[in-house]
């Protein structure tokens, strides 16, 4: 498959025409639903997670869409230097509580098992980011719950481009139920 550009926004516009409430409202009312609990107060921060160029290379979290459990969230890799940088592969990930500590989660490599999305059902490829370009994975999961004991609900992310690369870490909410995982896409060019 020749993909010259897959970006969130549009994927995620595509599935908010096709039923799926925005983030922040119920799928069957369409109103607002309460804001999540604040992380806990008796954890002593660190700085807030902001995207900020390390090395090179910044990566943010892009658009957010949440539909009848399915969640699905766009990571991007903005080449914020001066040369071109070559990737190929997934995001390197971690999702972590409101404490900073990581879920035990696992992080697949492709989104077939959590979802059918043709746009983002890719092997990965070499990219070539410019200075001033991005790249693009999409993270995904199910919010399903069967036992209300095994809840795993995440704050944050720890995301790297590849491995041995710095991490970023990203505010996030992350409410994978008692599913186990969640699944990223390779990253892929934008135009």
């Amino acid at each position: 498959m020749n993909i010259r550009r897959i970006a969130p926004l549009p994927l995620l516009a595509g599935l908010l025409l096709s039923g799926c409430a925005a983030p922040g409202t119920s799928p069957e009312t369409g109103r607002s639903t309460p804001a999540r609990p604040a992380p806990s107060q008796s954890v002593t921060r660190t700085a807030d997670p902001v995207a900020r160029c390390i090395d090179g290379l910044m990566i943010s979290i892009g658009g957010q869409d949440a539909a009848s459990g399915l969640r699905a969230v766009g990571i991007e890799l903005r080449n914020c230097g001066g040369k071109p940088y070559q990737i190929k592969g997934y995001p390197v990930l971690k999702v972590l509580d409101e404490d900073r500590k990581p879920l035990e989660l696992r992080v697949l490599h492709g989104v077939g098992e959590v979802t059918v999305l043709p746009p983002w059902q890719v092997e990965p490829k070499q990219v070539t980011i410019a200075p001033g370009a991005s790249a693009t994975a999409l993270l995904v999961w199910r919010n399903l719950t069967t036992d209300s004991e095994t809840v795993a609900i995440g704050e944050f992310l720890r995301v790297a481009a590849a491995d041995g690369l710095p991490e970023h870490l990203l505010a996030l909410h992350v409410d994978a139920g008692n599913t186990g995982k969640v699944a990223i896409s390779p990253w892929v060019s934008e135009p």
